[in-house]
């Protein structure tokens, strides 16, 4: 409201695990059945974690995201987006790649020359699975793409703050998060990508000069 950061869309997509997802689930949960057999129980937190990287990396995301794409393809420009590993990221890279070439990835180990490009404006779309510099200021960002998300709501900050920065040269700006939301299996109950996509569609109504709650 006080127009120290620009306005957000926000773009929630709804998805459901695939069949291999919920096996991959499902051989979570045996794996801690067994672990305590083998001498070395896996913590809840563990559990977790593993079950968390199977939603991260849900391949049933895949075809929702080359749909929207399709239909929007302006969101590339100027774009980063958010992705769990290098496998998945090689995916998400071949759907990119049939709507435009000026994208490049950004791993872990690879050279930040492809960074300080993309903050030239050399490239238009970076994919990552890491942190990007805080060194590096990007005004021009427009549109945050996360296919992973992480439960606590700071990693959402700050992968989204990386396109809510004003741009001088753009002063209308209005930012894209575009996100993925795993549809709750039992009803009456908020997951933690349900719960978040209420928090952001909130979010995303404030407007400059008061507007929006």
């Amino acid at each position: 409201r006080r127009e120290i950061l620009a306005p957000f869309n926000y773009f929630p997509l709804p998805y459901e695990l695939t069949v291999e997802d919920r096996q991959r689930v499902r051989d979570v949960y045996k794996r801690q059945a067994a672990s305590p057999a083998a001498g070395n129980p896996m913590s809840d937190e563990e559990v977790w974690i593993e079950i968390a990287r199977v939603y991260k990396t849900s391949r049933a995301k895949l075809p929702i995201f080359d749909e929207f794409i399709q239909n929007n393809q302006h969101m590339l420009e100027r774009c980063i987006v958010f992705v769990e590993t290098q496998e998945s990221g090689d995916e998400v890279l071949e759907i990119i790649h049939k709507y435009r070439s000026d994208f490049h990835t950004y791993f872990s180990g690879e050279e930040s020359e492809t960074l300080k490009r993309f903050a030239r404006g050399e490239l238009e779309c970076l994919i990552t699975c890491h942190r990007v510099s805080e060194g590096i200021d990007i005004r021009s960002l427009n549109s945050v793409i996360l296919f992973s998300s992480a439960r606590a709501r700071l990693e959402t900050i700050q992968r989204m703050g990386r396109c809510l920065r004003t741009d001088p040269d753009n002063p209308g700006k209005v930012s894209n998060i575009v996100d993925f939301i795993r549809q709750s299996e039992d009803e009456g109950e908020q997951n933690a990508d349900e719960e978040r996509a209420e928090w952001l569609t909130g979010l995303s109504k404030v407007r400059a000069g008061g507007e929006g709650k």
